[in-house]
C-alpha cells in the first residue's frame, strides 16, 4: 500500500469521527457500528495500517522476484535504461597470418646423421590446413649456414614478392656442410666420405612427407649461390625427373674449374664429366627439361663469364633459359636480385601451369 492510500484511509477515519461528535451520548472511543458489531476505532485504524505495511512489503518482494527472472538480453534491451550502462560486448582479437623461418631436422641415411634445415613456411600454412605448395630449394655456397639466405633477407623478399603477385611456396635451405669441412660443392665426394648431394635427395623426400607439398616436378625448383648455383645445376641435371628449374647466382660450371674445391671431385676425368654442369647439357638427354635461370652481379667478372659461358652452350642446344646480369659483385646484392628474376619466372609457371617438356616446346 503506498503512502498516499494510507493518508487517504486515515481520512476516512476522521471523517467518521467528526460525524460521531454529532453524537454527545456516544464515545467516540467505544463507539458501536451500525450492524452490533463492537470495535473500538483505535483498533481499526491499527489494522488497517498493519495490513497496508503487509501489502507494501509483499508488493515490493513480488517486483523483486520478477526482476530476478528478467533473462540478460531483455534488461539490456530496456529501452529506459541508460546506454552508457550497456556495455558493448568486446570485438575478439585476430591475430594476423604471418610467414616464417623455422628450423628442422631430419635423419640422413647417406650421412649417417641427423641434419638440419631451415624452411619458409608462407602465411597461409597455418591458416589453410588443405592447400599444399610449391617447393624451391636454396643452397648456400662455400663456409655457408642453413641460415644463409635468411641473412639476406629471404623472409622479406619472399613476403614482398607473395604480395605483389608470386604464389605462395615453401623454401627449404639445407646444409651443404661435410663431415670434414664446409666446401663440399654440394657433390658427392669422390671417395665417397661425404654424399652430400644424396643428403639433399633425402631431404626432397622428407620434406614432401612433413610438409604440404605439391609433389610432381613441376613444382619443384632449385637454386644456389656462388657454389651452392653450381650444385643447384649439377643436382638438377642429375635428377631432372625432380626438379624443373634450375637457377644458379654467380655459380661455376664445371668440376675441373678452378672455383672448385679441391678433393672433392678427385682427378678421375669420368668423374669429373660427370659433375660439370657444361657438359651434362650436352650428354643428359633430360636436359631440356629443365628451364634454367642464370644471372651474375656486374662488378663479378670471373663468374659473369662463366654463367655467359653456360647461357652460350644452352642456346646452341636450344633449350629455354634466362640470364642476367645485375648490379653488385659476388655478393648478396647480386644473389638477391637474381633470384627477383627465379621467382618472376616461378610465377609464371605457377600461374600458367606450363611445366617445359622438350625444346621444341618453346
Amino acid at each position: 500500500m503506498s503512502a498516499a492510500a494510507v493518508t487517504g484511509e486515515q481520512r476516512v477515519e476522521h471523517d467518521s469521527l467528526r460525524r460521531h461528535r454529532h453524537h454527545p451520548l456516544r464515545n467516540p472511543a467505544t463507539a458501536v457500528p451500525e450492524d452490533g458489531t463492537w470495535c473500538p476505532v483505535a483498533t481499526q485504524i491499527d489494522r488497517a495500517l498493519r495490513l497496508g505495511v503487509i501489502l507494501a512489503v509483499a508488493g515490493l518482494l513480488a517486483m523483486s522476484l520478477v526482476s530476478a527472472h528478467v533473462p540478460a538480453a531483455a534488461q539490456a534491451a530496456d529501452p529506459d535504461s541508460d546506454p552508457a550502462d550497456q556495455a558493448a560486448p568486446a570485438a575478439p582479437t585476430v591475430t594476423p597470418a604471418v610467414s616464417r623461418i623455422v628450423v628442422g631436422s631430419f635423419y640422413s641415411q647417406a650421412m649417417q646423421e641427423q641434419r638440419s634445415f631451415d624452411i619458409y613456411l608462407p602465411a597461409s600454412y597455418d591458416q589453410a590446413p588443405d592447400q599444399s605448395y610449391p617447393v624451391l630449394f636454396l643452397l648456400h655456397g662455400d663456409d655457408g649456414r642453413i641460415d644463409a639466405w635468411a641473412s639476406i633477407g629471404l623472409q622479406p623478399k619472399m613476403d614482398r614478392a607473395i604480395a605483389n603477385g608470386v604464389p605462395e611456396m615453401i623454401v627449404v635451405m639445407p646444409d651443404g656442410s661435410g663431415h670434414f669441412n664446409d666446401e663440399t660443392d654440394w657433390a658427392n665426394r669422390a671417395d665417397g666420405s661425404d654424399p652430400i648431394e644424396d643428403q639433399v635427395l633425402e631431404l626432397v623426400a622428407a620434406v614432401d612427407q612433413t610438409y604440404r607439398t605439391l609433389t610432381d616436378r613441376s613444382n619443384r625448383y632449385i637454386g644456389g649461390l656462388s657454389s651452392g648455383g653450381f650444385g643447384a645445376l649439377n643436382i638438377a641435371l642429375h635428377r631432372p625427373d625432380l626438379f624443373s628449374t634450375a637457377m644458379s647466382f654467380s655459380g661455376f660450371i664445371a668440376a675441373d674449374d678452378p672455383e672448385a674445391d679441391a678433393g672433392v671431385f678427385g682427378d678421375d676425368p669420368t668423374y669429373l664429366a660427370q659433375n660439370s654442369p657444361l657438359g651434362l647439357l650436352s650428354s643428359e638427354p633430360a636436359a631440356g627439361d629443365i628451364y634454367y635461370v642464370l644471372s651474375a652481379g656486374q662488378q663479378d667478372a670471373y663468374f659473369q663469364h662463366r654463367m655467359a659461358e653456360f647461357s652460350a652452350e644452352l642456346d646452341r642446344l636450344g633449350i629455354a633459359h634466362e640470364f642476367h646480369v645485375v648490379p653488385g659483385g659476388h655478393d648478396g646484392n647480386a644473389w638477391s636480385a637474381g633470384l627477383d628474376f627465379g621467382l618472376a619466372h616461378v610465377a609464371a609457371q605457377i600461374r600458367t601451369g606450363y611445366d617445359i617438356a622438350s625444346p621444341a616446346s618453346q
